[in-house]
């Protein structure tokens, strides 16, 4: 199991995509999803996911990375707890957000949170001597997910 993320291009919402097969029934989630309304048919589902996959050069999809997996995402919570300072933390989004969990699925940070998680990445990105190339990665990794999610207004998803 891994933990990878994802923010959606705005080429559909810009107008920028193909053209939707049920235009009138496209609407949009809270993580930016295109979907549809009503009661779609099995036949308008496939019709509709084959749209999206196809619907720009993205497939949908600005930006998709790896984050780690279980045992990466273990290894950074124990560093960001040794490295935070006190009266409290420096880190409570990567903590209580990101790296809560090596395996979550299902997740998404709005693009106001991702501005806040932008700064805590930063700051640890500006103590680079100290990282491991995993650490390097995974922090380089967030800040792209970040700056995409700020630049469209998408979410990250996790």
């Amino acid at each position: 199991m891994s933990l990878d993320g994802f923010v959606r291009c705005t080429c559909i919402r810009d107008g920028k995509a193909k053209p939707h097969p049920f235009p009138d029934r496209l609407i949009f989630d809270e993580s930016g999803e295109p979907t549809l309304t009503g009661d779609p048919s099995e036949e308008e589902w496939e019709a509709h996911d084959q749209w999206l996959g196809e619907s720009c050069e993205h497939e949908g999809f600005l930006l998709s990375l790896f984050l780690g997996n279980i045992t990466r995402v273990q290894n950074l919570r124990s560093f960001l707890r040794h490295l935070q300072g006190s009266p409290g933390p420096r880190f409570p989004i990567l903590l209580e957000k990101v790296l809560y969990d090596g395996t979550h699925t299902g997740d998404l940070l709005s693009s106001k949170v991702a501005a806040k998680l932008l700064k805590e990445v930063e700051t640890v990105l500006h103590s680079s001597d100290i990282l491991a190339d995993s650490e390097k990665e995974f922090f380089n990794n967030m800040k792209q997910l970040c700056d995409a999610s700020i630049a469209t207004g998408n979410p990250i998803m996790f």
